[in-house]
């Protein structure tokens, strides 16, 4: 009777990690197929002596973003553009290229979030409870253009599959989060 309840209760686990896996494989269809990402959110940079909040909204498309800081009051108005590899910060009309974009700051890591989504390597999906919302957890595996990896959990609504809360980290320490505060998809020129 044991051995039978045994093998009942494994089917009962195979068949959740296959709805998780068909979650997984949705998520990553979803965000890649994307044309265009309004999204704003609390960035927070975790470094060894303090920890720094900002505001930023970002455009995405498939070819590039545009990342604009909303604050802190003193940097307001600054905005980075991400193509490719290549970093251009932008300031009162004036642009400086910045040379490569670092992954895990402020002005790079809305696009790494859409990034990881479509095309990271799912290590870890499950259920989990963030800011009274029941949402699913998916960790994954991403590698930075300079070879670092990086580690993108992301908790997702369970309808709909928004991203209201996102860890990056690196070498197994959080370096970045990202609390959603608003995320838009649609179509190009829309």
């Amino acid at each position: 009777m044991k051995k039978i309840g045994a093998v009942i209760l494994g089917l009962l686990l195979l068949c959740g990690c296959g709805s998780r896996q068909e979650q997984s494989k949705e998520i990553q269809q979803k965000f890649g197929a994307l044309e265009q990402v309004t999204m704003e959110a609390e960035a927070v940079v975790h470094l060894a002596e303090e920890n720094r909040s900002f505001t930023v909204r970002c455009l995405w498309e498939p070819e590039g973003a545009t990342s604009t800081i909303l604050a802190p009051e003193e940097l307001k108005g600054l905005s980075a553009t991400v193509s490719g590899e290549n970093l251009m910060v932008h300031w009162d009309g004036a642009a400086l290229a910045a040379g490569r974009q670092q992954v895990l700051s402020p002005a790079a890591c809305i696009p790494w979030l859409l990034h990881a989504a479509a095309e990271g390597y799912p290590s870890e999906i499950g259920n989990e409870v963030i800011d009274g919302a029941n949402c699913l957890r998916m960790a994954l595996d991403t590698t930075a253009p300079d070879g670092e990896k990086i580690l993108c959990t992301i908790w997702f609504t369970k309808d709909g599959f928004v991203p209201c809360y996102t860890e990056f980290s690196s070498g197994g320490t959080v370096v970045l989060t990202l609390r959603t505060l608003s995320f838009e998809a649609g179509k190009k020129g829309e």
